[in-house]
């Protein structure tokens, strides 16, 4: 327990504007035995009785422990004034849980016996119940009124991370809670479909006053039921599909398919027809149509719901957090669940082969709030709030996918599946390494970041080819430990390869932690990871056979944990405060659609003389050298860390304190998930749910826009992504394309959809993109649709499906 004085302060309380979060109070599931393990009862040798500190909280919070030690060999806690109905766990603990009704003071005796039922001592201690706050009121509830940490609210919080109320208090305060006195309504925006809902874009070969056209876009209800039928009435063709997966509190609880609090979502989709045409849907799904088969859009997750009514009918619904990678290829991802629960889950038809979904379960009393995949599907990253001894902690968990530029399993049937390389596609293994101590209790958000740029590997086969791609082999080993990531694209004549891409692992990488309410941002370095499995892999026999004696259990087998070789430990170097930080964005760099903004900015606006140290100008690892701190009133920072990311930095090994610089965006904002499928890689987009505001900026803090729209109400985060209907490169009206941007309306209920202008114009405007103008000319935003949910979404991410 954490200490607290014998006063009656009240928790501590912030102030915004005019409206509370609202909370309902949810019993907390507890055992005295489980607390009596963590705690000792026998009373220090010069007291006989202790019945611990006085303790403050605030109502919907309404459990706190009774922490007391007694010398005798029995205990009896009494009553001895309240305000209303207490119940405790148990009155012959002296550890016990105390249950109220009412706000109010209550005082509690413990009693201590000895072994012939005498009474040898008494002690009491108070516990101040505050009413629940009025609602005129947000308050960062965890914190006691001199800042520390409330153990009994952060255990509340912790236990009850799954519900409504408490995922409201993590999203922070929202637009009501803001003063917006003097400003301008925000306008309604305009977008080509503004009366079907379904977001429904024609466009292509024919003329837009043709009626085959429209008729070929279409709503699911009027989609073709059989090949047949396609056929017959001209729409076959091609389509795109980008999606993945959002987590949500379900309306219904009880639905059979929406219980699970987590959907296949597709963001777009878009399709070419052979008769000519195409047809771009921009509007969120999570039903199937004749566009969206074999899982891509459906209400549940398969793999959650197999969880669920095969293995762990327990499992408490609905999950804390969702993280997928955030480069290329990463159609596995993941959800945590408030017991410490993770599991993976699959988008769309991603490759099956040897998946294992049996996930991993933390231990007892570790809450993973947040978390995140290194860039390349390498590692796991969780942000955990321990209720056992109130404290932060990162968990590190090893992932097993498969190797890249690989043409199928059927050609590398069991030998290409590497722990913590870059992989695609699917996974085949979980393994908690272990956790590294925080130096705050309350982690809020997360992200990780590598030193690699990589594209998307479908397609690609270079690694076919054993004596490349087989790390058994001395001769693969002695080629990926020469290729140096900071800048190893296209051939290399050295090595005698014309794509060196695919044979790369990373040689350094951090994570990025930061807590809200402790006002604090943490940078923990992940390069004593990547060392070490590089030197497992690419050195030589001896290490790469210590490799094949593999265990999802026993620390001393491959991947082995932090316990059984210390070297590979990550570690905090650097923490530094910051007010009130809502979200952090680790700087990720990869070969996408577009290529990375990084290079894009290189090739178009600022080329530096080339460095020594690093043999390539500082624009070519740009977001790779920085990271990104979003705060409570808007201001982003972005930090050095190019001395934790890129090896022979002359900063090795150091975050500066002082921000590079900063840009404003709205009030409590997040950053949305941002891949390879976006406007690029390395892009910055922030959803602020204080001023209902979406920002875009690119890694150098330079603003492009922001814009707002009348129909969001409570927007809290998004995804970014791009839609097309035809092959890309065959010239306009023969394809099409658009960013965009689905924006998730937590108590408005909804998945809006925005197109979004990419900034891709220095070389002239792409000829297929759609064109960003409204009747009265050129727009940055295009309205897509507002798809209602059956719930509140929280959390959204994409790949493209393949």
């Amino acid at each position: 327990m954490t200490t607290l004085v014998k006063s009656a302060g009240g928790a501590g309380v912030s102030l915004w504007g005019t409206l509370a979060l609202a909370a309902t109070p949810v019993a907390i599931v507890a055992t005295v035995a489980a607390v009596q393990q963590l705690t000792s009862t026998t009373a220090p040798a010069t007291a006989v009785v202790n019945a611990g500190p006085d303790q403050t909280i605030t109502l919907p919070t309404n459990q706190v422990t009774l922490n007391g030690q007694i010398n005798g060999v029995r205990a009896r806690w009494v009553i001895r004034a309240g305000a209303g109905r207490v119940t405790l766990a148990s009155a012959t603990s002296a550890v016990t849980i105390a249950t109220f009704s009412t706000a109010g003071t209550y005082k509690f005796e413990l009693q201590s016996f000895d072994a012939r039922g005498r009474r040898i001592g008494a002690d009491s201690v108070k516990v101040f119940v505050n009413a629940a706050p009025r609602a005129s009121v947000w308050r960062e509830r965890i914190l006691n009124t001199d800042g520390t940490i409330n153990a009994a609210e952060y255990r509340f919080v912790a236990n009850n991370a799954n519900t409504a109320a408490m995922i409201d208090y993590q999203l922070g305060p929202k637009y009501a809670d803001f003063n917006h006195a003097g400003e301008a309504p925000p306008p309604t925006l305009w977008g080509p479909d503004l009366t079907s809902g379904q977001g429904l874009w024609p466009y292509g070969s024919q003329p837009t006053n043709n009626p085959g056209e429209r008729e070929k876009c279409l709503p699911p209800d009027q989609q073709p039921r059989s090949d047949q039928e396609e056929l017959a009435r001209g729409l076959k063709g091609g389509g795109w599909l980008v999606g993945g997966q959002t987590a949500f509190v379900p309306d219904d609880p009880t639905d059979p398919n929406y219980r699970f609090g987590v959907a296949n979502t597709r963001g777009a989709d878009g399709a070419y027809f052979d008769t000519g045409g195409l047809c771009m849907r921009m509007i969120a799904a999570w039903n199937p149509d004749w566009w969206n088969r074999n899982g891509i859009a459906q209400p549940y997750n398969s793999q959650i719901r197999d969880l669920v009514t095969q293995r762990r009918p327990d499992l408490p619904l609905t999950p804390v957090a969702i993280a997928r990678g955030r480069a290329n290829a990463s159609q596995i991802s993941f959800a945590a669940f408030k017991d410490g629960t993770i599991a993976p889950m699959i988008v769309g038809n991603s490759a099956p082969e040897f998946f294992d979904g049996a996930g991993i379960r933390l231990p007892a009393g570790m809450v993973p709030m947040a978390m995140a995949v290194t860039p390349y599907n390498e590692f796991l990253v969780v942000s955990v709030w321990d209720t056992n001894t109130v404290s932060g902690k990162l968990a590190f968990i090893a992932l097993r996918p498969r190797e890249m530029a690989v043409g199928s399993p059927a050609q590398t049937p069991n030998s290409r599946w590497y722990w913590g390389v870059a992989g695609a596609w699917t996974n085949r293994g979980m393994k908690l390494l272990g956790m590294v101590d925080l130096p705050f209790a309350a982690p809020t958000s997360v992200d990780v970041s590598n030193n690699l740029v990589l594209g998307n590997p479908r397609g690609y086969g270079d690694n076919d080819d054993p004596a490349r791609g087989d790390l058994s082999r001395q001769s693969a080993r002695d080629i990926w430990s020469k290729i140096k990531p900071i800048y190893a694209v296209g051939g290399n004549q050295e090595l005698g390869i014309e794509n060196q891409q695919w044979s790369q692992m990373a040689s350094s990488g951090y994570a990025i932690v930061a807590s809200r309410a402790e006002n604090k941002v943490s940078f923990v370095d992940m390069t004593p990871l990547y060392k070490f499995y590089r030197q497992m892999y690419l050195t030589d026999q001896a290490h790469y056979d210590r490799t094949v004696d593999q265990s999802l259990t026993e620390p001393g087998k491959w991947p082995f944990t932090f316990s059984a070789e210390s070297a590979q430990l990550p570690k905090v170097v650097s923490t530094i405060n910051v007010a009130q930080p809502t979200s952090v964005s680790a700087g990720v760099q990869a070969s996408g659609t577009f290529g990375d903004r990084s290079n894009y900015y290189f090739e178009y606006f600022q080329r530096s003389p080339r460095e020594a140290w690093s043999g390539v100008e500082p624009e070519r690892y740009l977001a790779r050298s920085r990271a990104y701190v979003a705060s409570m009133d808007g201001t982003v920072r972005i930090f050095n860390v190019q001395g934790l990311n890129l090896p022979g930095s002359p900063f090795a090994g150091t975050v500066p304190a002082t921000p590079l610089g900063t840009f404003q965006a709205g009030r409590n904002p997040r950053f949305a998930y941002v891949n390879a499928t976006a406007t690029a890689s390395d892009d910055l987009w922030l959803v602020s749910r204080g001023d209902r505001r979406v920002t875009f900026a690119w890694p150098t803090g330079q603003v492009q826009y922001a814009f707002t729209d009348s129909r969001m109400i409570d927007p809290v985060g998004g995804a970014v992504s791009i839609n097309q209907a035809g092959y890309g490169g065959r010239g306009a009206g023969l394809a099409v394309f658009s960013t965009f941007i689905s924006i998730l309306d937590f108590n408005g209920k909804a998945i809006a959809t925005y197109a979004v202008e990419p900034r891709r114009s220095a070389r002239g405007t792409p000829e297929e993109l759609y064109p960003f103008r409204d009747p009265n000319g050129p727009v940055n935003v295009l309205f897509g649709s507002i798809a209602r949910f059956p719930g509140r979404p929280f959390i959204i991410d994409m790949e493209e499906i393949i």
